[in-house]
């Protein structure tokens, strides 16, 4: 099978859309399908590389931090995709490259997928001031999208549900994003002593880790007004950055937590703080699936995160975590972790366990079904 996967966002970018992107190639291509991506250059240039395709496009900052937009399309892409002919496109984002994914599809009268991963709503305040206006746009938006594709695949159940909310007009699967769990399930003593070593973590404090962007949508400040109510000594590191980096260390301060931010971390680094990290903590809400929570559940760790239907099968309260509503529920269950290092192992253990449901091989399997069943529908 011949697979067209379309993408805003390019390798190099550091997101969970570019990640499932990525693994659900390198997924497929291991069950011996022929798989190209098509996104967006980061240089005003249009070229082809390695099996990828970039597109010209210029900064979108004012839409999103990091956004960019399409300028035209390549003529000589089109002329290069046409001839190799893919079976199927597979659109990843709704913007820029969903409407060349249209275009294409319609074009060599071939049919489209849709995955849906971002939960528009919780990012209203980057393009429009009246939430509730954006809100009104983005399930108007969202419907349209359902037109234009043969099917919509959804990383969670509590997307399917918002995507049934906006009376979508295609029929929805619900497929996890999968991840190299083999690499976060790389421990090595060494490496987790020199992490701790360089970040002056000893060897015997309690590590809370955060890992993601640091961004309003992520809600990182309950976290610090929570876990400041600890009775019990531990140490918090947020790995990543964002356009709220100055504001998440003020409000670290105001809490009386000395919170080790990291910056940008390459993948390597990233698997290196899971390794280094005892429990991991979020209180996000705005996660389509959050493959930061399954990259910690392959590493063998606690969670302790925000209940959102998005952890549905993630967190099984106290099998692998907790899943707290309050902050004095994450006060308590912070405690408890931080008091038992028994208790943080067995849910570790719990938590590997749990990982193989989010593996490349089980996400490539899944989406080449649903693959086959539109293709054949589309043939009739």
């Amino acid at each position: 099978m011949k697979v067209l996967l379309t993408s805003d966002l390019g390798p190099k970018s550091v997101n969970g859309v570019i990640i499932s992107v990525l693994n659900l190639q390198k997924g497929l291509i291991a069950h011996g399908h022929d798989v190209r991506i098509l996104t967006l250059s980061e240089n005003g240039k249009s070229y082809y590389k390695d099996g990828i395709y970039y597109i010209a496009s210029h900064n979108g900052e004012r839409f999103y931090p990091g956004a960019r937009v399409r300028t035209v399309f390549a003529k000589t892409f089109l002329a290069d995709i046409w001839h190799w002919h893919p079976d199927i496109i597979h659109s990843n984002c709704e913007l820029s490259t969903f409407i060349t994914a249209h275009q294409l599809s319609k074009m060599l009268k071939i049919p489209l997928v849709h995955t849906y991963h971002t939960f528009y709503e919780d990012y209203t305040q980057y393009f429009i001031k009246n939430k509730r206006i954006g809100i009104f746009l983005i399930r108007h938006f969202s419907k349209y999208i359902s037109r234009k594709v043969d099917v919509l695949i959804a990383p969670t159940e509590k997307i399917r549900k918002v995507l049934e909310g906006y009376k979508a007009a295609c029929p929805i699967a619900v497929i996890p994003t999968g991840i190299d769990i083999s690499h976060f399930q790389e421990h090595d003593s060494a490496k987790r002593d020199s992490f701790r070593k360089e970040y002056g973590i000893k060897a015997d404090d309690v590590l809370f880790l955060f890992c993601g962007r640091i961004a309003k949508e992520k809600d990182i400040g309950v976290l610090f007004d929570g876990l400041a109510k600890c009775r019990k000594p531990f140490r918090f590191m947020i790995a990543g950055d964002g356009p709220d980096r100055a504001e998440v260390e003020a409000k670290a301060k105001e809490c009386g937590i000395d919170a080790i931010f990291t910056g940008m971390l390459d993948r390597d680094m990233v698997r290196d703080a899971y390794n280094a990290a005892d429990v991991f903590v979020s209180a996000s809400r705005s996660e389509t699936q959050g493959l930061t929570y399954i990259e910690a559940l392959s590493s063998g760790l606690p969670l302790i995160c925000r209940d959102d239907d998005v952890l549905d099968g993630v967190i099984y309260n106290g099998v692998n975590g907790y899943r707290f509503s309050t902050s004095g529920e994450l006060t308590d269950y912070a405690d408890k972790v931080i008091a038992d290092a028994d208790l943080r192992g067995r849910m570790g253990r719990e938590s590997s366990r749990l990982g193989w449901i989010f593996s490349i091989q089980h996400f490539a399997e899944s989406v080449e079904a649903v693959y086959r069943r539109t293709i054949e529908k589309h043939l009739r």
